[in-house]
């Protein structure tokens, strides 16, 4: 045992003298990672606390909120949320405390749409028309989300301009009464291509949920679309456009989707048509084999996407 720790030793030496290391390194590395450690203790108890203090205030001011004024009441919401959209940006300017400015944000982005809402019911002739009021709340807040982005280059601030930007669309839509099972299939198709240009920037972690979003209202507007009708059979089209979409794109999300819609379609022509024809037992066993087999060739596509995102 002494023999083994002298050789340890002497190897420890000798690694020190070829890095040219002294034992202050080695402390502070030590120490690094004791504060790399307490830090990460230290984020998560103040989110947790701010979380608890940001329901509190919530709670607190829903048992008040009939009792307060009209200018109380905007000044309490839509004031909070400018405020933290500006205490967020000034963050921005301090690498001390950037990481903040990501939850100032996120509180930004729920207050002041909320405050909006609150000023035009407070001050503002009532329409009854929500789709209108919302257009407007929603396009105010991608065009200062977008500026926002334009001047800070922030990830976050980018999911809150498209966020905001399709809520926009959807009311827009709505408040002019377009109505069509073919508009969700467009935004469907846009968020993929949005989702793909996010994934060519510097904000490409973005891009997973963006394509999670956006195929997954592909695949429901296409059911929706197609279901029942002579042209059924252009839902599996849909799901193989998915997987094409998967490798050309690299994207084991849209893979996901691409796989379990075409699942859902299997099942459904087997329902629709099958069923009665071969023996609904048949048909259960020849969907499970087909099922395997596309379970097998999703995992080869899956590995062959995560060596070319590589």
């Amino acid at each position: 045992m002494v023999d083994n720790r002298e050789t340890a030793i002497q190897q420890i030496q000798s690694l020190m003298a070829q890095y040219q290391l002294s034992p202050s390194d080695l402390k502070s590395v030590s120490t690094e990672t004791s504060e790399n450690g307490q830090s990460l203790l230290q984020r998560i108890l103040i989110y947790i606390g701010g979380a608890f203090i940001f329901v509190g205030l919530c709670v607190y001011i829903n048992m008040i909120w009939d009792d307060l004024p009209s200018l109380a009441r905007v000044v309490i919401s839509l004031g909070s949320g400018f405020i933290a959209f500006i205490l967020g940006l000034i963050c921005l300017g301090d690498k001390r405390y950037i990481k903040a400015s990501t939850p100032l944000f996120l509180m930004a982005a729920f207050l002041q749409p909320l405050g909006l809402f609150v000023f035009m019911d407070e001050y503002l002739p009532h329409s009854n028309d929500v789709a209108k009021a919302a257009s407007f709340v929603f396009a105010f807040m991608t065009l200062q989300q977008t500026i926002a982005f334009w001047a800070t280059n922030r990830t976050s601030l980018l999911f809150f301009s498209v966020f905001f930007f399709y809520s926009t669309i959807i009311f827009l839509l709505n408040w002019f009464d377009f109505s069509g099972e073919s508009i969700p299939l467009l935004i469907g198709i846009s968020g993929l291509m949005v989702s793909w240009g996010i994934a060519q920037t510097v904000h490409k972690t973005l891009s997973p949920f963006c394509y999670l979003v956006s195929s997954t209202i592909t695949a429901i507007a296409a059911w929706d679309i197609l279901e029942d009708t002579p042209y059924d059979v252009l839902l599996i089209g849909v799901s193989a456009g998915l997987i094409y979409l998967a490798v050309f794109t690299a994207s084991r999300t849209v893979l996901t989707v691409g796989v379990l819609s075409l699942l859902a379609f299997l099942g459904y022509f087997t329902d629709e048509y099958f069923a009665n024809v071969v023996g609904w037992p048949i048909a259960l066993i020849v969907l499970g084999f087909v099922m395997i087999g596309i379970s097998v060739y999703a995992v080869k596509l899956g590995k062959r996407i995560s060596h070319d995102s590589n």
